[in-house]
């Protein structure tokens, strides 16, 4: 009998233990399946850790603390990334209504150049520069299509991939955030900061932003997605991906970077800051094996040479982006190829490097980084010269603590310097780039002759990180006024060394796990063993005791507001009339209706005019009146003629009408005194264009009369009266 009962009993026993394993089977099967269901993220053992207490912790109500339950951030960012989206779209809009829709000659020819598209040409470059790809141009024709031709249907395709600009600045914070190992309340709020700062960029950039000049917005979006790959593939290298997987990354590399050489030569900085990292990468990670290389060389040079295999397919895949430029260029003598080769640096140039690299630094980035526009007002200025030393202040910061990581290995300082490394990198390729390029020289004239400045503007891709840096970390470092410590979830790591770590005030203690433990002590403020995770377990807070940390956060976040709203006002404070004027002529009109609606009215169908009056006319009446710019074809002018279809149409047209910019205080300007000499009938109007500066049109009605018939006219077609 007891035989009997002890074989049942152990029996039951054994069933039990089955009956047990597999439920945690099951429920690690189902966790497993949940987590490739849902995608989530990857999180240290500290910040498993610090959520399972959390939740333990949390009262029925819901979570009680200073931070925001860190295992439950996703509806969270969700709601952050809309919202940041919509003021993005909400800031441009307003740009665009309060200028009045201005476009000047150089992007107003992008529209000229879809309406061609639309009438079934197919061009492979902008017109006259063979190293801008027409991709610009394309997307320009779908929303003329849909809209018609207007400044609003131009606006509309840079507002819209401005908001992908926006998107990528969150991907790139949040894969930077996950390269950091960043708590989740720490990973929201530098996603969050970042993508606030690219939706409301320094005016100086968002105006850049908005602008049809053949395919910056476009580069813009390549360059963050360069660099997000670029991270992405050093990531999943030291995650074991599959060789298939890293293949199809290098050819997703490969293919950004070629179809950017077609769009625009200008994402040679991103591609040098992406190739840099990833050679950084590789560098490090044989430093971290020299003893295995030591050991075994042959092996390891073998092993080498099988893991670049996967980069081989950057070159095909790089050749399919920049197809249509090889298919131009071996129909054109390979003229693209020539200019982008001809970028670099040459022996004769080290002069004009030093010159442009001062201009740089005392105006050009200034000028990047707050925001400043040539001419400004004084108010303007006023309120850029704060956003000049908060932004400088930054990108300082960054760099002084990512050198003070470099030798401390403190844990917060390291995940600083993993979050701002690579938009440093970027940043200093943009600036060497643009100090070392041919195409920069022209910023040596003045710095309020503005033509060059554009090429320096990727830098405003990596403020961002800079700014959501320096955010981030004070607000983690205030966080730790509320019971964080080195063990928990401040910084995702357990104590390190025999010291004690303590919270401020004494709100909590993590102690090493040699230290003796005296009886009666608390379980949960015992030392973990060694190796085990240390669990954060702050203690209640008195409102002498989080008072503080909680204003120092209310301060932080008061800043971020003030200095968004300072970069809101600015936009508000742009002069409507000269915001998108081009630097090479201030003096265009800001609305050339009344002049189409009077041209219309008196049938003109052809006119000479200035490249700033005559692209605007073709393009808003979608080729209904066709003007050409004759400046080209004028002794010692630099003009390129863009259209020469529509040159020779005006040529062989008859009585073409003259436009022309003179001043407002001139009763008799020179064209009339020529027609009168030649005893020209004409018909005269004159339309305000800026302060000082009218526009004459001038119809003549006796005969023909050609730019190109007496040297006067080369006193009388000038580029613009500035």
């Amino acid at each position: 009998m007891y035989a009997f009962a002890h074989a049942t009993l152990k029996y039951i026993m054994n069933l039990k233990n089955i009956i047990t394993i597999w439920r945690i089977t099951c429920l690690q099967w189902l966790f497993e399946k949940a987590s490739e269901r849902y995608a989530l993220p990857e999180m240290s053992i500290e910040e498993r850790s610090v959520d399972v207490l959390a939740m333990e912790q949390a009262p029925a109500g819901g979570h009680n603390g200073p931070h925001p339950a860190p295992h439950n951030t996703r509806p969270y960012e969700r709601i952050a990334l809309w919202a940041c989206l919509l003021l993005a779209l909400a800031v441009r809009v307003w740009l665009v209504a309060r200028t009045n829709g201005v476009i000047d000659g150089d992007e107003v020819l992008v529209g000229v150049q879809a309406e061609h598209i639309l009438r079934g040409e197919l061009p492979i470059y902008f017109y006259g520069q063979p190293y801008m790809g027409s991709l610009e141009a394309y997307l320009v024709a779908l929303f003329v299509a849909i809209g018609g031709p207007s400044a609003w249907t131009l606006r509309a395709e840079p507002v819209l991939l401005s908001l992908v600009v926006v998107w990528l600045t969150w991907k790139l914070a949040a894969a930077l955030a996950g390269a950091a190992q960043l708590p989740s309340y720490a990973r929201l709020a530098f996603m969050t900061v970042a993508t606030l700062i690219a939706a409301i960029p320094p005016l100086y950039d968002g105006i850049l932003e908005l602008r049809t000049y053949g395919g910056y917005i476009e580069t813009f979006i390549l360059m963050l997605l360069l660099l997000l790959s670029a991270l992405r593939l050093t990531r999943r290298w030291h995650e074991g991906a599959s060789r298939r997987e890293i293949t199809l990354r290098w050819a997703g590399i490969g293919f950004i970077t070629g179809l950017g050489f077609w769009i625009y030569p200008l994402i040679i900085s991103a591609v040098l800051a992406a190739a840099a990292w990833i050679a950084g990468d590789r560098l490090l990670e044989v430093v971290r094996q020299r003893r295995e290389i030591v050991a075994a060389p042959g092996s390891y040079a073998l092993s080498a040479l099988k893991g670049s295999v996967p980069a081989l397919a950057a070159i095909p895949a790089g050749l399919v982006g920049f197809a249509p430029a090889l298919y131009w260029g071996a129909t054109h003598q390979w003229q693209n190829i020539s200019y982008i080769l001809g970028l670099g640096v040459s022996a004769q140039r080290y002069a004009s490097i030093s010159q442009v690299t001062r201009s740089y630094v005392t105006c050009i980035a200034p000028r990047v980084i707050s925001g400043a526009v040539p001419k400004e007002a004084p108010l303007l200025a006023a309120l850029h010269s704060p956003l000049l030393v908060v932004g400088l202040l930054c990108i300082f910061a960054s760099v002084i603590f990512v050198g003070i990581a470099l030798l401390s290995q403190h844990p917060l300082l390291l995940r600083l310097q993993r979050l701002v490394m690579l938009p440093l990198l970027f940043g200093a390729c943009t600036a060497l780039i643009f100090c070392t390029s041919k195409a920069s020289v022209y910023v040596v004239i003045s710095c309020n002759y503005d033509i060059a400045g554009r090429y320096a503007t990727p830098l405003v891709l990596a403020l961002p990180f800079f700014f959501a840096a320096f955010f981030t970390m004070a607000f983690i470092s205030v966080g730790a006024g509320v019971g964080m410590t080195r063990g928990g979830g401040l910084y995702g790591r357990p104590p390190v060394g025999p010291a004690e770590t303590s919270g401020s005030g004494g709100q909590h203690r993590a102690t090493e796990d040699r230290a003796p433990v005296a009886d009666g002590v608390a379980a949960e403020n015992r030392a973990p063993a060694r190796g085990a995770p240390t669990i954060l377990r702050p203690h209640p807070l008195t409102v002498g005791q989080g008072g503080l940390p909680m204003a120092a956060q209310g301060i932080l976040f008061a800043f971020l507001v003030v200095y968004l709203g300072v970069q809101a006002w600015t936009y508000g404070l742009a002069d409507p009339g000269r915001t998108f004027q081009s630097a090479y002529c201030l003096e265009a009109p800001a609305s050339d209706a009344p002049i189409i609606a009077y041209l219309q009215k008196e049938h003109v169908s052809y006119a000479w005019a200035s490249n700033w009056l005559a692209y605007g006319i073709v393009f808003k009446t979608n080729g209904g009146i066709i003007a050409a710019d004759p400046l080209p074809f004028l002794p010692r002018s630099p003009n390129i003629d863009r259209v020469p279809a529509n040159t020779e149409a005006v040529r062989h047209a008859d009585r073409p009408a003259l436009l022309v910019f003179v001043h407002h205080d001139d009763a008799r300007p020179l064209l009339l005194q020529y027609l009168d000499e030649q005893r020209v009938t004409y018909r005269a109007a004159r339309f305000p264009s800026q302060p000082g500066i009218d526009v004459l049109v001038v119809t003549p009605l006796s005969r023909t009369v050609s730019p190109f018939e007496s040297p006067v006219f080369q006193n009388i077609f000038t580029s613009c009266n500035d």
